[in-house]
């Protein structure tokens, strides 16, 4: 299910926009949901889309001025703007737009970006940490995990939501999860494991598979460059702690600050190389020039 907003003040061009985008995603099989919206003000108050159309030439509050309010509250929904005038896109490259539809909207186009939107989506979705916990399943997109952390013998995964423990260690995890070299043609990344005898946790377990690719616990180190992963995106900040790159908002030489604001430990042998690491995914992600 891919969620879409629309935010267009012309309300004919709304409906025939909701109609259109319908119709594409019906004829391609594709599950969603669409809400529309005349201004941004509602937007601001509600969760983020996965995709938002989004009218630049709006009053009180224009497009561009509403993507970058959206985007300094860490909004990351998939931006196409719709204009007559395409000069805004010099002007809207600071929000990182996906593209641009140029009134009259050409359907054509607009059927070719809402694909390319879909296949971009499930690509990401894709990528997710599985944990087998006997006959139950728990899975954790990437982008979800805030940091891992170890305690004793625990590996402890955090989320905005819920922290999930079990045990194994970090440095078997570390090779899979920054490598820098995915496997050709790979988009999904996954780590199974089995249920730990007579515990409710799960442990790693010899053999198991990273999307098809041997990735045995006991021999993740050997075998790194046979695992997709998302390079740059997690770093070893200290030897407790993986971070995920997506959702540092600050750092200094002994700590990093998360947008959930938590807290965590910078070794100062790491300092320089995190600091290196987290501008090279700033500039690979586009959010410095």
């Amino acid at each position: 299910m891919i969620r879409i907003a629309i935010c267009e003040d012309e309300q004919t061009l709304s409906a025939r926009l909701s109609g259109w985008v319908s119709s594409i995603l019906d004829r391609h099989s594709i599950a969603y949901s669409i809400e529309t919206y005349q201004n941004g003000s509602a937007l601001l108050v509600r969760e983020p889309y996965d995709i938002l159309l989004l009218d630049i030439e709006m009053e009180p509050m224009n497009g561009l001025e509403l993507a970058g309010k959206l985007r300094a509250r860490g909004d990351e929904s998939r931006l196409v703007f719709i204009t007559a005038h395409a000069q805004y896109a010099v002007d809207a490259y600071d929000v990182h737009p996906f593209h641009y539809l140029i009134k009259p909207v050409d359907i054509e186009k607009l059927e070719k970006i809402l694909l390319q939107l879909h296949a971009s989506l499930c690509e990401e979705r894709s990528r997710a940490v599985i944990v087998r916990q006997g006959t139950a399943v728990r899975r954790v997109p990437l982008e979800q995990i805030l940091y891992l952390e170890v305690l004793d013998r625990k590996i402890y995964l955090h989320t905005s939501e819920e922290t999930v423990p079990f045990y194994g260690k970090l440095e078997d995890l570390e090779p899979a999860l920054t490598s820098p070299s995915p496997a050709s043609g790979s988009t999904a990344f996954t780590l199974q494991y089995s249920k730990a005898p007579n515990t409710a946790e799960a442990i790693p377990q010899p053999g198991s598979t990273v999307s098809g690719f041997a990735a045995s616990a006991k021999h993740a180190s050997s075998k790194a460059a046979a695992v997709p992963a998302l390079p740059g995106t997690f770093f070893r900040c200290h030897r407790s702690y993986i971070v995920n790159l997506r959702h540092v908002q600050y750092y200094d030489k002994n700590e990093i600050r998360l947008d959930s604001e938590e807290r965590i430990p910078l070794s100062k042998r790491r300092y320089k190389s995190f600091g290196l690491a987290f501008m090279h995914y700033l500039k690979e992600s586009g959010d410095v020039l």
